[in-house]
């Protein structure tokens, strides 16, 4: 019997950018971020993701770490789901010519972002070596209602006894989602298993206002 192949180390997950998230989360508190956390199969693109959570691709933020190779430098580009980057835009708001400009290789991803491919969260400096956020100028009006979590058999709500969960943070208590409001994005948030939905103001709480640059990107 033939052996079974060995796990490449560049796609084993931790937990760690997930855990930093959600410490930096609990920190917030005039007002708490509005958040909700919801478990479900492994994921790797836009378009399985959306179908996890339920919701449409628009309102999920699409996050890819491009490299600078005339300054050495990484940035986040972030983006609505269903929408593709445009690298010569990119390149524009870096100031660097097109051809000096590259997407970051799976494993550079998992140095910088300390996440896997797919469950990189669109958030640059909360990363274990924070980079700017690119935030693509689409992003705010690619919003949607919170996932059903009662209606969709495949998904749960992630839970302070789940594994996931940082133990230091066993006693915390995220706060209640209003659940009809229509200004929600979605994301992976460190894990490929983990989604987040939240809305796109507290988003923009949590990334930081000093760390981002809304910008036309995409195409």
């Amino acid at each position: 019997m033939a052996s079974a192949a060995p796990v490449e180390s560049d796609d084993i997950e931790t937990c760690d950018t997930f855990h930093g998230i959600m410490r930096h989360v609990m920190t917030i508190t005039d007002p708490p971020i509005s958040l909700l956390l919801i478990r479900h199969k492994p994921v790797r693109t836009s378009a399985d993701a959306s179908t996890q959570r339920q919701v449409p691709m628009h309102s999920g933020a699409k996050a890819m770490l491009v490299y600078q190779k005339s300054t050495d430098k990484y940035a986040l580009v972030v983006l609505p789901a269903h929408l593709s980057c445009d690298q010569k835009k990119i390149a524009g708001v870096l100031g660097v010519s097109r051809s000096k400009l590259r997407m970051a290789t799976e494993s550079e991803v998992k140095q910088i972002t300390g996440c896997v491919p797919g469950a990189v969260p669109p958030l640059g400096s909360r990363f274990p070596t924070p980079v700017e956020t690119l935030l693509d100028e689409k992003m705010a009006q690619s919003t949607s209602n919170p996932p059903r979590v009662v209606t969709n058999p495949n998904v749960q709500l992630l839970s302070t006894n789940d594994p996931e969960w940082p133990t230091d943070l066993a006693d915390s208590r995220l706060p209640e989602i209003d659940s009809e409001r229509t200004d929600f994005i979605h994301f992976n948030i460190g894990l490929r298993t983990v989604s987040c939905s939240l809305p796109f103001s507290d988003y923009l709480r949590l990334l930081g206002e000093s760390n981002y640059r809304l910008c036309d990107i995409s195409k």
